[in-house]
């Protein structure tokens, strides 16, 4: 069966889908990407809230500010993460979109399967006759 050509309405319709799931992919991995910078900037100030209150109350502030120094650092690279981990969901996005699509492709030729394997099937041949045999008496 050759494939159909698509008219000019169906490209339009495929592109500006594939524009929207672009979009949408976009927009999760930047929620996702804020909602982890909010998560790890919480946390770091958190940590240098806490650290803060020892310096003043510690006997030795210096160990209390390195761990406030490890925490900043710690804080740093888990934000220079936050890119990659982005991009990651935004391939992420779209792939699922991608499935999607493909999982609708199939479904009208599994629906047919479906569809020609519960149709009665029609015999090849023709019914067996009813014999005609003497009656007993």
């Amino acid at each position: 069966m050759a494939p159909t050509k698509k008219t000019r309405e169906e490209e339009l319709q495929e592109l500006l889908t594939e524009a929207i799931e672009v979009q949408l992919a976009a927009l999760k991995a930047g929620i996702g990407f804020w909602s982890e910078w909010i998560e790890e900037t919480s946390n770091f100030v958190q940590s240098a809230s806490k650290t803060l209150t020892e310096i003043n109350s510690a006997d030795e502030p210096k160990e209390v500010l390195l761990e406030l120094v490890d925490a900043g650092r710690a804080s740093i690279r888990s934000m220079t993460e936050l890119p990659r981990h982005t991009a990651t969901r935004f391939i992420e996005a779209l792939d699922e979109f991608e499935a999607k699509k493909k999982e609708k492709k199939k479904t009208p030729a599994a629906k047919k399967a479906a569809e020609k394997a519960a149709a009665p099937r029609r015999a090849s041949k023709a019914p067996p006759r009813k014999r005609a045999g003497r009656v007993k008496v």
